[in-house]
Protein backbone atom coordinates (compact mmCIF):
# COMPACT_ATOMS: atom_id res chain seq x y z
CA UNK A 1 0.00 0.00 0.00
CA UNK A 2 3.35 2.13 -0.29
CA UNK A 3 3.19 2.81 -3.67
CA UNK A 4 0.40 5.47 -4.85
CA UNK A 5 2.13 7.44 -2.12
CA UNK A 6 4.13 9.43 -4.24
CA UNK A 7 1.69 10.01 -7.20
CA UNK A 8 -0.95 11.30 -4.13
CA UNK A 9 1.73 13.48 -2.89
CA UNK A 10 2.36 15.16 -6.60
CA UNK A 11 -1.25 15.53 -7.57
CA UNK A 12 -2.18 16.92 -4.29
CA UNK A 13 0.78 19.40 -4.95
CA UNK A 14 -0.60 20.37 -8.30
CA UNK A 15 -4.13 20.58 -6.98
CA UNK A 16 -2.76 22.97 -3.93
CA UNK A 17 -1.05 25.12 -6.49
CA UNK A 18 -4.04 25.38 -8.06
CA UNK A 19 -5.94 25.90 -4.95
CA UNK A 20 -3.87 28.81 -3.44
CA UNK A 21 -3.73 30.93 -6.33
CA UNK A 22 -6.74 31.98 -5.32
CA UNK A 23 -6.15 31.33 -1.59
CA UNK A 24 -4.48 32.92 1.37
CA UNK A 25 -1.24 32.28 4.12
CA UNK A 26 -3.21 33.17 7.16
CA UNK A 27 -1.72 34.86 10.21
CA UNK A 28 -0.61 31.94 12.72
CA UNK A 29 -1.43 35.04 15.72
CA UNK A 30 -3.13 33.09 18.99
CA UNK A 31 -2.96 29.53 17.21
CA UNK A 32 -0.65 27.52 19.98
CA UNK A 33 -1.36 23.91 17.92
CA UNK A 34 -2.71 21.78 15.92
CA UNK A 35 -4.91 19.19 17.47
CA UNK A 36 -4.62 16.91 14.62
CA UNK A 37 -1.43 16.29 13.90
CA UNK A 38 0.15 12.74 15.57
CA UNK A 39 2.90 13.86 18.08
CA UNK A 40 2.72 16.70 21.16
CA UNK A 41 6.54 17.71 21.95
CA UNK A 42 7.21 20.18 23.83
CA UNK A 43 4.99 24.01 23.63
CA UNK A 44 7.38 25.48 21.74
CA UNK A 45 7.97 22.33 19.01
CA UNK A 46 4.20 22.21 18.80
CA UNK A 47 3.63 25.90 18.02
CA UNK A 48 2.35 26.60 14.73
CA UNK A 49 4.69 28.48 12.59
CA UNK A 50 2.54 28.40 9.56
CA UNK A 51 -1.20 28.25 8.16
CA UNK A 52 -2.57 28.52 4.61
CA UNK A 53 -6.04 27.69 3.29
CA UNK A 54 -7.78 28.29 0.26
CA UNK A 55 -11.01 28.94 0.73
CA UNK A 56 -13.47 25.83 3.11
CA UNK A 57 -11.91 23.08 0.85
CA UNK A 58 -8.03 23.51 1.35
CA UNK A 59 -6.19 24.22 4.80
CA UNK A 60 -2.59 23.48 5.17
CA UNK A 61 -0.93 23.50 9.36
CA UNK A 62 2.83 23.20 9.72
CA UNK A 63 4.43 23.28 13.45
CA UNK A 64 8.09 24.68 14.48
CA UNK A 65 9.08 21.48 14.37
CA UNK A 66 8.32 20.44 10.94
CA UNK A 67 4.86 18.76 11.88
CA UNK A 68 2.60 19.10 8.93
CA UNK A 69 -1.02 18.37 8.27
CA UNK A 70 -3.09 18.84 4.64
CA UNK A 71 -6.89 18.74 4.67
CA UNK A 72 -8.92 18.60 1.31
CA UNK A 73 -12.66 18.91 2.12
CA UNK A 74 -15.20 18.10 2.68
CA UNK A 75 -13.71 14.36 3.11
CA UNK A 76 -11.52 13.83 0.23
CA UNK A 77 -7.82 13.53 1.51
CA UNK A 78 -6.29 14.04 4.63
CA UNK A 79 -2.39 13.84 5.35
CA UNK A 80 -0.26 14.31 8.45
CA UNK A 81 3.63 14.14 8.35
CA UNK A 82 5.03 14.17 12.25
CA UNK A 83 8.16 16.00 13.15
CA UNK A 84 9.15 12.19 13.17
CA UNK A 85 10.00 11.66 9.27
CA UNK A 86 8.87 7.67 9.49
CA UNK A 87 5.48 8.38 11.24
CA UNK A 88 2.43 9.33 8.92
CA UNK A 89 -1.27 9.01 8.70
CA UNK A 90 -3.73 9.28 5.23
CA UNK A 91 -7.33 9.81 5.33
CA UNK A 92 -8.99 9.62 1.60
CA UNK A 93 -13.01 9.81 1.10
CA UNK A 94 -12.70 9.04 5.71
CA UNK A 95 -14.48 7.01 6.55
CA UNK A 96 -13.89 5.00 3.75
CA UNK A 97 -9.80 4.90 3.64
CA UNK A 98 -7.35 5.65 6.64
CA UNK A 99 -3.29 4.74 6.49
CA UNK A 100 -1.18 4.58 9.51
CA UNK A 101 2.97 4.35 9.34
CA UNK A 102 4.96 3.94 12.24
CA UNK A 103 9.08 3.19 11.39
CA UNK A 104 8.42 -0.02 9.30
CA UNK A 105 5.08 -0.75 10.26
CA UNK A 106 2.26 0.02 8.43
CA UNK A 107 -1.56 -0.51 9.49
CA UNK A 108 -4.54 0.19 6.70
CA UNK A 109 -8.38 0.05 6.60
CA UNK A 110 -10.76 0.11 3.52
CA UNK A 111 -14.38 -0.05 4.58
CA UNK A 112 -14.51 -3.56 6.48
CA UNK A 113 -10.91 -4.31 4.60
CA UNK A 114 -8.23 -4.15 6.83
CA UNK A 115 -4.54 -4.41 6.98
CA UNK A 116 -1.49 -4.56 8.98
CA UNK A 117 2.33 -4.91 8.39
CA UNK A 118 4.91 -4.90 11.32
CA UNK A 119 8.13 -4.46 9.00
CA UNK A 120 7.55 -3.45 5.56
CA UNK A 121 11.06 -3.77 4.86
CA UNK A 122 11.75 -7.37 5.73
CA UNK A 123 10.12 -9.87 2.79
CA UNK A 124 8.45 -12.62 5.18
CA UNK A 125 7.25 -9.92 8.01
CA UNK A 126 7.32 -11.34 11.48
CA UNK A 127 3.85 -10.22 11.87
CA UNK A 128 1.14 -9.38 9.54
CA UNK A 129 -2.82 -9.15 8.39
CA UNK A 130 -5.31 -8.87 5.96
CA UNK A 131 -8.61 -9.04 7.12
CA UNK A 132 -11.77 -8.55 4.94
CA UNK A 133 -14.51 -8.64 7.84
CA UNK A 134 -15.94 -11.20 8.32
CA UNK A 135 -15.45 -12.97 5.62
CA UNK A 136 -12.11 -13.62 5.49
CA UNK A 137 -8.64 -13.81 7.41
CA UNK A 138 -5.24 -14.17 7.12
CA UNK A 139 -1.73 -13.27 8.36
CA UNK A 140 0.96 -14.17 10.34
CA UNK A 141 0.98 -13.89 14.10
CA UNK A 142 3.92 -12.31 16.48
CA UNK A 143 5.45 -15.30 16.72
CA UNK A 144 5.63 -16.04 13.24
CA UNK A 145 2.59 -18.85 12.47
CA UNK A 146 0.72 -18.47 9.45
CA UNK A 147 -3.25 -18.59 9.41
CA UNK A 148 -6.08 -18.11 6.90
CA UNK A 149 -9.90 -18.57 7.30
CA UNK A 150 -12.97 -18.06 4.83
CA UNK A 151 -15.69 -17.56 7.13
CA UNK A 152 -17.98 -19.59 7.88
CA UNK A 153 -16.61 -22.30 6.45
CA UNK A 154 -13.29 -23.52 7.90
CA UNK A 155 -9.95 -21.90 9.02
CA UNK A 156 -7.72 -20.46 12.28
CA UNK A 157 -7.66 -17.21 12.78
CA UNK A 158 -4.70 -15.30 15.63
CA UNK A 159 -4.44 -12.67 18.13
CA UNK A 160 -8.45 -11.48 17.77
CA UNK A 161 -8.83 -11.29 21.11
CA UNK A 162 -8.35 -15.29 21.44
CA UNK A 163 -4.44 -16.33 21.07
CA UNK A 164 -6.12 -18.55 18.40
CA UNK A 165 -9.96 -19.83 16.80
CA UNK A 166 -10.35 -22.29 14.89
CA UNK A 167 -13.84 -23.27 12.97
CA UNK A 168 -15.03 -25.80 10.70
CA UNK A 169 -18.63 -25.08 9.48
CA UNK A 170 -19.34 -22.47 12.00
CA UNK A 171 -21.16 -22.75 14.66
CA UNK A 172 -20.52 -26.83 14.03
CA UNK A 173 -17.33 -27.08 15.38
CA UNK A 174 -15.35 -24.63 16.65
CA UNK A 175 -11.55 -24.25 18.80
CA UNK A 176 -9.68 -21.39 20.67
CA UNK A 177 -6.89 -21.16 23.15
CA UNK A 178 -6.64 -18.21 25.29
CA UNK A 179 -4.57 -17.12 28.75
CA UNK A 180 -3.21 -21.37 28.66
CA UNK A 181 -6.45 -22.62 28.13
CA UNK A 182 -7.76 -24.17 25.67
CA UNK A 183 -11.59 -24.71 24.50
CA UNK A 184 -13.41 -27.22 22.03
CA UNK A 185 -17.31 -26.33 21.20
CA UNK A 186 -19.90 -28.64 19.27
CA UNK A 187 -22.78 -26.47 18.45
CA UNK A 188 -21.29 -23.26 19.84
CA UNK A 189 -21.87 -21.88 22.72
CA UNK A 190 -24.42 -25.07 23.43
CA UNK A 191 -21.41 -27.71 24.11
CA UNK A 192 -18.10 -26.97 25.40
CA UNK A 193 -15.10 -28.34 26.71
CA UNK A 194 -12.24 -26.47 28.19
CA UNK A 195 -8.48 -27.48 29.43
CA UNK A 196 -5.93 -25.59 31.03
CA UNK A 197 -3.72 -25.82 33.60
CA UNK A 198 -5.31 -26.27 36.65
CA UNK A 199 -8.63 -25.71 34.75
CA UNK A 200 -11.34 -28.28 33.75
CA UNK A 201 -14.27 -27.62 32.91
CA UNK A 202 -17.71 -28.40 30.65
CA UNK A 203 -20.94 -27.38 29.41
CA UNK A 204 -23.57 -28.35 27.82
CA UNK A 205 -25.91 -24.79 27.96
CA UNK A 206 -28.90 -24.44 28.94
CA UNK A 207 -29.07 -27.51 30.70
CA UNK A 208 -25.51 -28.23 32.75
CA UNK A 209 -21.88 -27.25 33.62
CA UNK A 210 -18.82 -26.87 35.97
CA UNK A 211 -16.08 -24.98 35.69
CA UNK A 212 -13.03 -26.65 38.70
CA UNK A 213 -10.20 -23.96 38.94
CA UNK A 214 -7.33 -25.92 41.60
CA UNK A 215 -7.18 -24.17 44.72
CA UNK A 216 -9.13 -22.02 43.31
CA UNK A 217 -12.87 -22.26 42.42
CA UNK A 218 -16.21 -24.88 41.47
CA UNK A 219 -18.54 -23.25 39.46
CA UNK A 220 -21.98 -25.17 38.31
CA UNK A 221 -25.33 -24.38 36.72
CA UNK A 222 -28.32 -26.37 36.09
CA UNK A 223 -30.68 -24.85 33.30
CA UNK A 224 -28.23 -21.66 33.04
CA UNK A 225 -29.29 -18.84 34.16
CA UNK A 226 -31.72 -19.84 36.57
CA UNK A 227 -29.90 -21.75 39.05
CA UNK A 228 -25.74 -20.63 39.60
CA UNK A 229 -23.61 -21.32 42.37
CA UNK A 230 -19.75 -21.35 43.24
CA UNK A 231 -17.27 -22.00 46.08
CA UNK A 232 -14.00 -20.37 46.39
CA UNK A 233 -10.63 -21.22 48.18
CA UNK A 234 -7.99 -18.70 47.27
CA UNK A 235 -7.72 -15.14 49.15
CA UNK A 236 -11.15 -14.32 49.50
CA UNK A 237 -12.93 -17.78 49.79
CA UNK A 238 -16.53 -18.45 49.86
CA UNK A 239 -19.73 -19.22 48.18
CA UNK A 240 -22.36 -17.02 45.96
CA UNK A 241 -25.73 -18.65 44.79
CA UNK A 242 -28.44 -17.45 42.61
CA UNK A 243 -31.96 -18.57 41.65
CA UNK A 244 -32.25 -16.50 38.50
CA UNK A 245 -34.78 -14.13 38.47
CA UNK A 246 -35.97 -14.37 41.94
CA UNK A 247 -32.46 -14.66 45.00
CA UNK A 248 -29.21 -14.09 44.87
CA UNK A 249 -26.36 -14.14 47.83
CA UNK A 250 -22.91 -14.20 48.32
CA UNK A 251 -21.20 -14.93 51.73
CA UNK A 252 -17.29 -14.56 51.10
CA UNK A 253 -14.29 -13.53 53.72
CA UNK A 254 -14.04 -9.77 52.40
CA UNK A 255 -18.17 -9.45 51.05
CA UNK A 256 -21.53 -10.33 52.18
CA UNK A 257 -24.60 -9.50 49.21
CA UNK A 258 -28.04 -10.39 48.51
CA UNK A 259 -29.43 -10.06 45.46
CA UNK A 260 -33.39 -9.68 44.81
CA UNK A 261 -34.58 -10.03 40.90
CA UNK A 262 -30.91 -9.60 39.97
CA UNK A 263 -29.28 -7.71 38.76
CA UNK A 264 -31.88 -4.79 39.84
CA UNK A 265 -31.79 -5.06 43.22
CA UNK A 266 -28.43 -5.91 44.98
CA UNK A 267 -27.32 -4.70 48.43
CA UNK A 268 -23.75 -5.98 49.39
CA UNK A 269 -21.73 -4.86 52.79
CA UNK A 270 -17.49 -5.39 53.36
CA UNK A 271 -15.86 -7.05 55.71
CA UNK A 272 -12.73 -8.48 56.75
CA UNK A 273 -10.04 -6.33 54.38
CA UNK A 274 -12.78 -4.32 52.71
CA UNK A 275 -14.78 -2.90 55.85
CA UNK A 276 -15.84 0.02 53.96
CA UNK A 277 -16.97 -1.26 50.86
CA UNK A 278 -21.02 -0.70 50.18
CA UNK A 279 -23.09 -1.11 47.55
CA UNK A 280 -26.69 -0.74 46.90
CA UNK A 281 -28.83 -0.65 43.76
CA UNK A 282 -32.63 -0.10 43.88
CA UNK A 283 -33.14 -0.48 41.35
CA UNK A 284 -29.86 -0.61 39.10
CA UNK A 285 -29.12 1.37 36.83
CA UNK A 286 -31.40 3.55 38.77
CA UNK A 287 -30.35 4.27 42.16
CA UNK A 288 -27.01 3.50 42.98
CA UNK A 289 -24.90 3.86 45.88
CA UNK A 290 -21.56 2.29 46.31
CA UNK A 291 -18.85 3.13 48.36
CA UNK A 292 -15.30 1.96 48.70
CA UNK A 293 -12.06 2.83 50.53
CA UNK A 294 -11.09 5.74 48.07
CA UNK A 295 -13.98 5.80 45.73
CA UNK A 296 -17.49 6.87 46.22
CA UNK A 297 -20.66 7.02 43.81
CA UNK A 298 -24.18 8.14 44.12
CA UNK A 299 -26.32 7.67 40.85
CA UNK A 300 -29.96 8.58 40.84
CA UNK A 301 -30.59 8.25 36.85
CA UNK A 302 -31.16 10.29 35.19
CA UNK A 303 -31.94 13.25 37.54
CA UNK A 304 -28.36 13.33 39.41
CA UNK A 305 -25.13 11.21 39.58
CA UNK A 306 -21.87 12.11 41.65
CA UNK A 307 -18.66 10.45 41.82
CA UNK A 308 -15.41 11.44 44.09
CA UNK A 309 -12.42 10.13 45.65
CA UNK A 310 -11.52 10.53 49.29
CA UNK A 311 -8.36 11.93 48.08
CA UNK A 312 -9.88 14.58 46.21
CA UNK A 313 -8.43 13.81 43.04
CA UNK A 314 -11.67 13.22 41.28
CA UNK A 315 -14.85 14.78 41.29
CA UNK A 316 -18.03 14.75 38.81
CA UNK A 317 -21.61 15.30 38.36
CA UNK A 318 -24.00 15.07 36.25
CA UNK A 319 -27.72 17.15 36.84
CA UNK A 320 -30.14 16.21 34.43
CA UNK A 321 -28.18 13.60 32.45
CA UNK A 322 -27.02 14.08 29.29
CA UNK A 323 -27.37 17.97 30.05
CA UNK A 324 -25.30 19.09 32.63
CA UNK A 325 -21.83 17.90 33.69
CA UNK A 326 -19.23 18.62 35.80
CA UNK A 327 -15.39 17.80 36.52
CA UNK A 328 -13.04 18.26 38.29
CA UNK A 329 -9.26 15.98 38.22
CA UNK A 330 -6.02 16.96 40.15
CA UNK A 331 -3.15 14.99 39.27
CA UNK A 332 0.21 15.72 38.83
CA UNK A 333 0.65 19.07 40.26
CA UNK A 334 -2.08 19.90 37.59
CA UNK A 335 -6.00 20.29 38.03
CA UNK A 336 -8.08 20.20 35.66
CA UNK A 337 -11.96 22.02 36.03
CA UNK A 338 -14.76 21.55 33.06
CA UNK A 339 -17.96 22.37 32.93
CA UNK A 340 -20.79 21.05 29.93
CA UNK A 341 -24.24 22.00 29.46
CA UNK A 342 -24.92 19.44 26.71
CA UNK A 343 -24.57 20.04 23.94
CA UNK A 344 -24.75 23.94 23.88
CA UNK A 345 -21.82 25.19 26.75
CA UNK A 346 -18.58 23.77 27.44
CA UNK A 347 -16.06 25.17 29.42
CA UNK A 348 -12.76 24.10 30.79
CA UNK A 349 -10.02 25.06 32.26
CA UNK A 350 -5.83 23.76 33.48
CA UNK A 351 -4.40 25.07 35.92
CA UNK A 352 -0.48 24.08 37.55
CA UNK A 353 -1.37 23.56 41.27
CA UNK A 354 0.29 23.73 44.63
CA UNK A 355 1.03 20.51 46.46
CA UNK A 356 -2.20 22.14 48.94
CA UNK A 357 -3.90 22.53 46.09
CA UNK A 358 -3.76 26.37 45.49
CA UNK A 359 -3.43 27.89 42.13
CA UNK A 360 -0.65 28.47 40.60
CA UNK A 361 -0.43 29.26 37.34
CA UNK A 362 -2.82 28.97 34.39
CA UNK A 363 -1.80 26.45 31.26
CA UNK A 364 -5.17 26.87 29.00
CA UNK A 365 -8.74 27.99 29.21
CA UNK A 366 -10.98 26.50 26.66
CA UNK A 367 -14.89 27.43 25.93
CA UNK A 368 -17.32 26.56 23.36
CA UNK A 369 -20.92 27.68 22.98
CA UNK A 370 -22.26 25.60 20.10
CA UNK A 371 -22.13 25.69 16.85
CA UNK A 372 -21.79 29.24 17.27
CA UNK A 373 -18.52 30.46 18.72
CA UNK A 374 -15.13 29.04 20.95
CA UNK A 375 -12.52 30.95 22.71
CA UNK A 376 -8.83 29.31 24.08
CA UNK A 377 -6.47 31.21 25.83
CA UNK A 378 -3.51 30.86 27.77
CA UNK A 379 -1.35 33.85 29.41
CA UNK A 380 0.47 34.88 26.09
CA UNK A 381 -2.33 33.66 23.40
CA UNK A 382 -6.11 33.74 22.77
CA UNK A 383 -7.94 32.53 19.84
CA UNK A 384 -11.72 32.82 19.21
CA UNK A 385 -13.75 30.87 16.11
CA UNK A 386 -17.16 31.82 14.86
CA UNK A 387 -19.31 29.62 13.85
CA UNK A 388 -17.66 26.50 15.65
CA UNK A 389 -19.15 23.26 14.94
CA UNK A 390 -16.54 20.87 16.46
CA UNK A 391 -17.74 18.89 19.06
CA UNK A 392 -14.19 18.73 21.21
CA UNK A 393 -11.17 20.61 22.00
CA UNK A 394 -9.08 18.04 21.14
CA UNK A 395 -10.51 17.72 17.26
CA UNK A 396 -10.56 14.10 15.58
CA UNK A 397 -11.44 13.29 12.13
CA UNK A 398 -15.05 14.92 11.30
CA UNK A 399 -13.70 18.07 12.23
CA UNK A 400 -10.50 17.92 9.93
CA UNK A 401 -12.46 16.37 7.15
CA UNK A 402 -15.76 18.48 7.25
CA UNK A 403 -16.87 20.47 10.17
CA UNK A 404 -13.88 22.92 10.36
CA UNK A 405 -14.47 24.03 6.83
CA UNK A 406 -17.53 26.13 8.39
CA UNK A 407 -15.27 28.44 10.42
CA UNK A 408 -16.18 31.94 8.88
CA UNK A 409 -14.62 34.15 11.13
CA UNK A 410 -11.54 34.19 13.72
CA UNK A 411 -9.85 36.47 15.69
CA UNK A 412 -6.29 35.57 17.08
CA UNK A 413 -4.07 37.71 19.72
CA UNK A 414 -0.45 37.33 21.28
CA UNK A 415 0.52 38.89 24.38
CA UNK A 416 4.32 39.46 23.72
CA UNK A 417 4.62 40.62 20.88
CA UNK A 418 1.23 42.45 21.30
CA UNK A 419 -0.33 41.55 18.21
CA UNK A 420 -3.97 41.59 17.05
CA UNK A 421 -5.08 39.15 13.82
CA UNK A 422 -8.86 39.45 12.23
CA UNK A 423 -9.76 36.83 9.35
CA UNK A 424 -13.14 36.31 7.61
CA UNK A 425 -14.37 34.60 4.53
CA UNK A 426 -11.47 32.04 4.88
CA UNK A 427 -8.30 34.87 4.80
CA UNK A 428 -9.80 36.57 2.30
CA UNK A 429 -10.42 39.61 4.42
CA UNK A 430 -7.91 40.38 7.04
CA UNK A 431 -7.18 43.05 9.78
CA UNK A 432 -4.28 43.00 11.83
CA UNK A 433 -1.83 45.44 14.02
CA UNK A 434 -0.10 45.48 17.25
CA UNK A 435 3.37 45.83 18.08
CA UNK A 436 5.45 46.98 14.87
CA UNK A 437 3.13 45.15 13.05
CA UNK A 438 -0.31 45.78 10.62
CA UNK A 439 -1.73 44.05 8.27
CA UNK A 440 -4.94 44.37 5.44
CA UNK A 441 -7.04 42.41 2.54
CA UNK A 442 -10.14 42.38 0.84
CA UNK A 443 -8.64 39.48 -1.75
CA UNK A 444 -8.37 40.05 -4.07
CA UNK A 445 -8.36 43.63 -4.88
CA UNK A 446 -5.87 44.64 -1.91
CA UNK A 447 -3.35 42.91 -0.06
CA UNK A 448 -0.83 44.61 2.16
CA UNK A 449 1.59 43.89 5.33
CA UNK A 450 4.02 45.79 7.07
CA UNK A 451 6.47 44.38 10.36
CA UNK A 452 9.17 45.77 11.75
CA UNK A 453 10.93 46.91 8.84
CA UNK A 454 9.75 44.77 5.94
CA UNK A 455 6.66 45.86 4.19
CA UNK A 456 4.52 45.06 0.64
CA UNK A 457 1.60 46.38 -0.81
CA UNK A 458 -0.46 45.26 -3.96
CA UNK A 459 -3.41 45.48 -6.01
CA UNK A 460 -5.68 42.44 -7.23
CA UNK A 461 -2.68 39.95 -6.31
CA UNK A 462 0.05 41.41 -8.16
CA UNK A 463 -1.33 43.42 -10.90
CA UNK A 464 0.70 46.52 -9.37
CA UNK A 465 2.81 46.16 -6.47
CA UNK A 466 5.60 47.61 -3.88
CA UNK A 467 7.56 46.05 -1.17
CA UNK A 468 10.61 46.96 0.74
CA UNK A 469 13.09 46.03 3.43
CA UNK A 470 16.20 47.72 5.32
CA UNK A 471 15.65 51.10 3.36
CA UNK A 472 15.54 49.52 -0.05
CA UNK A 473 11.99 48.82 -2.02
CA UNK A 474 11.18 47.59 -5.35
CA UNK A 475 8.00 47.43 -7.75
CA UNK A 476 5.79 44.68 -8.79
CA UNK A 477 3.79 45.15 -11.86
CA UNK A 478 1.47 42.71 -14.18
CA UNK A 479 1.96 39.71 -11.71
CA UNK A 480 5.37 38.50 -12.97
CA UNK A 481 7.61 41.36 -13.46
CA UNK A 482 9.30 43.63 -10.76
CA UNK A 483 10.46 42.16 -7.60
CA UNK A 484 9.72 40.64 -3.92
CA UNK A 485 11.92 42.24 -1.55
CA UNK A 486 9.84 41.14 1.79
CA UNK A 487 10.52 37.13 0.11
CA UNK A 488 13.92 37.25 0.27
CA UNK A 489 15.80 35.40 2.66
CA UNK A 490 18.00 36.98 5.56
CA UNK A 491 21.84 37.70 4.57
CA UNK A 492 24.51 36.05 6.93
CA UNK A 493 25.58 37.83 9.52
CA UNK A 494 29.11 39.36 8.81
CA UNK A 495 30.78 37.69 11.32
CA UNK A 496 29.10 34.27 10.16
CA UNK A 497 31.50 31.79 8.90
CA UNK A 498 30.62 30.61 5.14
CA UNK A 499 28.90 26.91 4.67
CA UNK A 500 30.98 24.16 6.19
CA UNK A 501 32.03 26.27 9.22
CA UNK A 502 35.36 27.18 7.74
CA UNK A 503 36.95 30.19 6.25
CA UNK A 504 38.17 30.69 3.08
CA UNK A 505 41.54 29.76 3.90
CA UNK A 506 41.58 27.07 5.88
CA UNK A 507 38.80 25.48 3.14
CA UNK A 508 41.83 25.88 0.81
CA UNK A 509 43.75 24.52 2.90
Amino acid sequence: MNAPRPFRSAAAALLAGALLAGGCASPTTGRVRDAHLLWSGSPEERRIARYEQAGPFWERVETADGAVRTSWRPFLYTEIDSADPTVSHDEILWPVWSRNRRGDEVSWRFLVFFGMDKDTGDAVSPQDRTWLFPFWFSGTSKAGDPYAALFPIHGSIREMYWEKIGFTAFPLWVTWDRNGNHTWSVLWPFIQRQTGPGRDAWRVIPFWGRTRVEGKQYSRFVMWPIWTESEYYDVNPGTEWMLWPLLGHVDRANEEAWLALPPFFHFAKGRGKTPEYRKMNFPWPLVMVHDDKDSHRRWFFPFWMHRWSTDGKIDSTTVMWPFWHTLDVRAGGRALSENTFFPVWHHSRLETVATNGTPVALEEDYQRIWPLWSRRYDPENRFVRIPDLTFRKRAGQLERNFLGMFTLYTRGETAHPRRVDHEALWGAIRRGYGDGYSATRIWPIYDSKEEEDVWHWSILWGLLGRSGRAGESAWQFLWFFGDRLDKREDPPAEDDPPAGGASGAEGAE
